[in-house]
């Protein structure tokens, strides 16, 4: 191979262009690098199917939503991805234990260990940490990066209470591995990995490279139970919960009345009814060992 690193960087990230260039620097020790910052996040995809067979590694810096929007073309590529946590969440960068400072990333990049991954689909649509519907998606949209940084736990029952102002629930039936359940819910979810919207947690024992989906079902319930129950969606502790239920399958569909609109990371992706299915350790991640 002629190219050694293939380094893209979201246009829209919180990192300046002279911390870039240090980075970049980090880099030229392992080869010839070629470094590409598209005007638009949707330009990223083609970047890597361009420039991607021709390098070792794929280096690429921004948040969840860049990488979601890049899954595919990592896939089609095969080669190993280094993640510079470029974003305001960062949950991939949470569940594959990466240091938030971009110098430590960079370390674990140059060390070179490699470790793989599953990713999901939904409605043949890839994403790599969570789908949600119902409350769950509007929660988000809820809450301010700002007064989680200031608040933090208390931010996040913030978000929920104003989520909760006009907020319907709905009846959802759930399909997988051969079972079948019901539920009259809040909210859906459904995670590849460990860590979702801004720092929620799927379940304590999820992991990112099982083979399998973690479906978190929020049942209907009062205020003071929801608020009470929100605790554990951030520790994810599910164990004895009776207001939330969590289990696993390779294969997940879910159809809901009245339909609801299925988001990741905060940014629509589908719609009920959906199946979700795991594309087993596809993608190769440079991680901590």
């Amino acid at each position: 191979m002629s190219l050694s690193t293939l380094m893209i960087c979201n246009p829209g990230s919180r990192s300046g262009n002279a911390r870039l260039e240090d980075l970049r620097e980090r880099l030229a020790a392992l080869g010839e690098i070629e470094f590409r910052q598209p005007k638009k996040p949707t330009q990223v995809p083609d970047l890597i199917r361009e420039y991607g067979p021709q390098a070792e590694r794929i280096v690429l810096g921004g948040g969840d939503g860049t990488i979601n929007l890049a899954l595919d073309a990592l896939i089609e590529v095969d080669r190993p991805l280094g993640i510079l946590p470029l974003g305001t969440a960062n949950d991939l960068a949470r569940s594959l234990n990466l240091p938030d400072d971009l110098e430590r990333a960079m370390d674990v990049i140059v060390l070179g260990h490699i470790r793989h991954i599953d990713v999901a689909r939904a409605n043949d649509v890839s994403f790599v940490n969570a789908i949600g519907m119902g409350l769950g998606p509007r929660m988000t949209r809820e809450m301010d990066s700002e007064e989680k940084s200031r608040f933090g736990v208390l931010a996040y029952l913030l978000g929920i209470m104003r989520a909760l102002r006009g907020h319907q629930h709905f009846q959802a039936r759930i399909d997988f591995d051969g079972k079948t359940r019901e539920y009259d819910c809040m909210q859906v979810t459904v995670a590849n990995g460990i860590h979702y919207g801004g720092g929620m947690t799927i379940a304590d024992d999820a992991k990112i490279d099982d083979g399998k989906l973690d479906v978190l079902v929020v049942r209907h319930q009062g205020y003071l139970r929801l608020l009470a129950s929100s605790l554990r969606l951030r520790t994810g502790d599910m164990r004895a919960a009776d207001t939330v239920h969590h289990f696993r399958g390779r294969e997940v569909s879910i159809t809901t009345r009245p339909g609801q609109d299925v988001t990741a990371d905060g940014e629509f992706l589908s719609e009920t009814p959906v199946e979700c299915s795991v594309n087993s350790k596809c993608l190769q991640v440079f991680t901590p060992e």
